[in-house]
């Protein structure tokens, strides 16, 4: 990972008196750009020496000097490096992880803008984006880049934030307690977001009390401020805390702030109504089809209120939303509507992708819902139950034809077999890296007309499928 920092001058000195650390060496000049990877590094980077279970990357820092990097981040300095004829600068610190979010936290108090931080099992990402969809119809928004939102990622994600910002959307991802916190307390944000707890996590965490816990970090940081949750979920609904005010967003719950009703589906996108207050805005558009979309609209629109933003250039923004890489993307080759959705996996996010295969089946007469389905992982000890309840959830809503890629999705065939679904309709292959075969499979069981689902966790690389298909169908039509 590599990033441009935003901060107009930052010499090696003035970085040092931000975390705190100790300088070591005689290099000068600014940094320019800050990495956590030796092979990254060049005459004007700084390379944030980590050690990991795997690798210590202090064992790197000559090799990168030897490459022209003369400025590191780091908890000691090598003797090979200090008797070698390399320049460098190094700020020695007691753990340069913290050291570089201390960093981060230092230099965003330089800054005159609105921060929101966005978490939760499922959806964060997606959330972060409609939220920035709303807040650049009226600020200069910086928002953390793609899936940088760990206590590494995120920290250095927001060191690219100029003084031209005066607003961050900031997503902040987790696997066990801490690490939000952290993240809170670098980000100091003045609006919190929490989307869900799912099952995520729960072969670390153990519970879903304690996933909410872990979530709950989120407001370590604040002091003062607004918490939207989804009132929709009882965990959240029911967390308190002194120093913030909290507002529930949802679809269900009669007790929420703002609630969408009357939700309908279509095969381009999803319209509703919001209620807020005594006001209700009718006909809410936005671009992606599902109530987990919807909801993601709710915390955006809850959001621009907060933030001073016209309920109805709020709506105009939503409207005009653009979902990220290999999350729902719905799409037509050879006669095959195909509805990508390969980023990550959880059971709610896997059962609320078969309700958008249902609803496109609705709209397209004569369609078959077709699934190829994938590990999904983190879940712990009850991960075979969480996997069936997929299968039988797919066999529920019709699903017709199932392949399953991976170990772990095996029971996602055998929750099919026990919902009724024919043992001669489902397929299942272990060795997900196959893709080309899998592909193969699928092209001889689709027809055309047909809709096709493909999901799975991000480290089952479904995409890979979906990229052979979508070849081979092109070649097929012309």
């Amino acid at each position: 990972m590599k990033i441009k920092l935003g901060i107009k001058r930052a010499d090696i000195e003035y970085l040092c008196s931000l975390c705190g650390g100790v300088l070591s060496g005689d290099a000068s000049g600014n940094v320019e750009y800050v990495c956590t990877d030796s092979r990254e590094v060049d005459a004007k980077t700084m390379f944030v020496v980590s050690v990991g279970e795997r690798a210590d990357g202090h064992n790197y820092m000559l090799s990168a000097a030897k490459n022209g990097c003369k400025f590191f981040l780091c908890q000691r300095v090598p003797e090979e490096l200090e008797n070698s004829r390399y320049e460098y600068s190094a700020i020695v610190v007691e753990d340069s992880i913290k050291a570089l979010a201390k960093i981060s936290e230092r230099y965003l108090e330089t800054l005159d803008m609105k921060k929101v931080a966005v978490t939760g099992s499922v959806g964060k990402t997606t959330t972060k984006e409609f939220i920035y969809a709303v807040l650049k119809s009226q600020y200069k928004v910086h928002k953390t880049k793609a899936n940088h939102n760990s206590t590494i990622g995120m920290p250095m994600s927001m060191l690219e934030a100029t003084s031209e910002n005066n607003a961050a959307v900031i997503e902040m991802g987790m696997s066990g307690f801490g690490e939000i916190e952290l993240m809170s307390e670098v980000a100091k944000p003045d609006i919190a977001c929490i989307t869900n707890i799912g099952s995520s996590h729960l072969e670390i965490l153990g519970s879903r009390e304690n996933i909410c816990r872990a979530k709950s970090e989120i407001v370590s940081g604040m002091n003062g401020g607004v918490l939207i949750v989804n009132g929709d979920e009882p965990l959240l609904e029911a967390l308190e805390f002194d120093n913030v005010k909290k507002v529930l967003v949802g679809t269900s719950n009669p007790n929420c702030d703002i609630k969408a009703v009357n939700m309908r589906y279509c095969d381009d996108g999803s319209v509703f109504n919001i209620i807020c207050g005594d006001a209700e805005y009718k006909d809410v558009e936005i671009n992606v089809i599902g109530k987990q979309f919807v909801c993601a609209a709710l915390f955006a629109f809850a959001v621009g209120i907060e933030m001073g933003i016209a309920p109805a250039t709020v709506i105009q923004a939503l409207k005009n939303f653009e979902n990220t890489a290999m999350r729902q993307n719905i799409y037509e080759v050879g006669g095959i509507t195909i509805i990508e959705d390969c980023y990550n996996a959880s059971p709610e996010s896997m059962k609320a992708a078969m309700d958008v295969l249902k609803t496109l089946s609705k709209t397209k007469k004569g369609s078959r819902m077709v699934a190829l389905l994938g590990d999904m992982r983190e879940l712990g000890e009850d991960s075979k139950r969480f996997h069936k309840e997929v299968g039988l959830y797919y066999v529920g809503i019709g699903g017709k034809l199932l392949m399953t890629m991976g170990m772990l999705a095996r029971d996602i065939a055998f929750g099919a077999l026990e919902g009724g679904m024919a043992e001669k309709n489902i397929y299942v292959t272990t060795d997900y890296n196959n893709y080309a075969r899998i592909g193969d499979t699928l092209l001889e069981l689709l027809k055309e007309g047909d809709i096709l689902l493909v999901k799975a966790s991000r480290a089952i690389g479904a995409e890979r499928v979906v990229g052979y298909i979508k070849s081979r169908l092109q070649n097929k039509t012309e």
